[in-house]
């Protein structure tokens, strides 16, 4: 019997060794365990929480249709069908972010708080958020610059000329736009400093609106100027208004010059030899081609011309010689006549 219960410890004993050796061997696996602390746990899993819903499908095909000084438009094909909203990212160079919306189904914005003078980069995408969770998606972003106007600004445009039916009439055309105003604008035609008429620069102008977006095509112009007909030197100008602040801006000038007779000789003087009459005069044409000396013995009723040179005197202010070579009676007038291909002028008569 005493070795019977003996035998039992021993396998008792032994049995215990193998419990405790399964529970050291088992240790290491229970200390990786994340989950808690159970000796292996029946089920461990860690709770997500709620996920953000799916994104809706990207904008595509951004433009920008109107581009002022300090509001731009923007236009997107709207591809998505569960957006919630629209974001709009406005970063102007040398400025910080600003995040701007529109609503669900939108397909333009316009940002009426965008700074003058900038190029801006704006960044278009569509959101969805889930109003149970506060959880939100965003699609990919469809992108565009711009360039705003300064502010304030003077009057920009373009003109030209050509000559009419006739020499005497200008025709005149161009267009002119001012970046504080998307109306039109009134333009002047200045003939030698002084305002002759005023058009209103409204006529339709294809292109204009591509590359001015948002100001339209509807500021071109065109008239008629007749050059004046008073000899000498002349100008025509075509000067834009200014609205706002700025100043006016001459779009087009040209110069141009009338002709006309020379202009007449004066302080005519004369020197009797016996055999002739020498006449000296001042010579104040510089466009005329020659210069008859002539002569009248019945008080300027008729004159006879006696002698003449060819080519002109050069330059206007010199003076100049005629010679009579014979013995006129007393009384005789004297005269000299410019020439040129407009006509001739007399000069004042002087009697010898």
């Amino acid at each position: 019997m005493r070795n019977k219960l003996r035998a039992i410890a021993v396998g008792t004993a032994a049995t215990l060794g193998v419990l405790t050796a399964a529970a050291i061997g088992a240790a290491p696996a229970s200390a990786m365990n994340p989950c808690d602390s159970d000796n292996p746990p029946d089920y461990c899993f860690t709770d997500p929480g709620p996920t953000p819903p799916p994104a809706p499908a990207a904008p595509t095909n951004l433009t920008a249709p109107s581009v002022l000084q300090t509001s731009v438009t923007l236009q997107w094909t709207d591809n998505a069908t569960t957006e919630t909203d629209y974001l709009i990212q406005r970063t102007p160079s040398g400025m910080a972010s600003t995040m701007l919306t529109a609503p669900a189904n939108a397909t333009s914005f316009t940002d009426t708080a965008a700074p003058a003078g900038k190029y801006i980069d704006y960044y278009v995408s569509a959101e969805r958020c889930d109003s149970s969770t506060g959880l939100c998606s965003t699609s990919a972003s469809v992108h565009i610059g711009v360039g705003t106007h300064q502010q304030p600004a003077n009057p920009i445009g373009t003109a030209s000329a050509s000559q009419w039916s006739t020499a005497s009439t200008y025709y005149f055309s161009g267009w002119a736009i001012d970046y504080d105003t998307t109306g039109p604008l009134q333009v002047q035609l200045i003939g030698d400093g002084t305002v002759q008429s005023t058009v209103t620069a409204n006529a339709a102008r294809s292109g204009l609106n591509t590359s001015y977006p948002g100001y339209g095509d509807n500021h071109g112009f065109s008239l008629y100027a007749t050059k004046s007909a008073v000899k000498g030197n002349h100008s025509f100008c075509l000067r834009a208004l200014n609205v706002g602040g700025g100043t006016d801006t001459d779009l087009y000038c040209v110069n141009y010059t009338t002709g006309g007779p020379p202009s007449a000789a004066t302080n005519l003087k004369f020197a009797n030899t016996g055999t002739s009459i020498v006449i000296t005069f001042t010579d104040n044409a510089n466009d005329e081609i020659g210069f008859w000396l002539q002569r009248s013995t019945d008080g300027g009723a008729s004159w006879l011309s006696v002698g003449s040179q060819y080519p002109a005197i050069s330059g206007s202010g010199s003076t100049g010689t005629a010679t009579d070579y014979s013995s006129p009676p007393a009384g005789t007038q004297y005269r000299i006549l410019m020439i040129n291909s407009y006509g001739n002028t007399p000069s004042a008569a002087i009697t010898v």
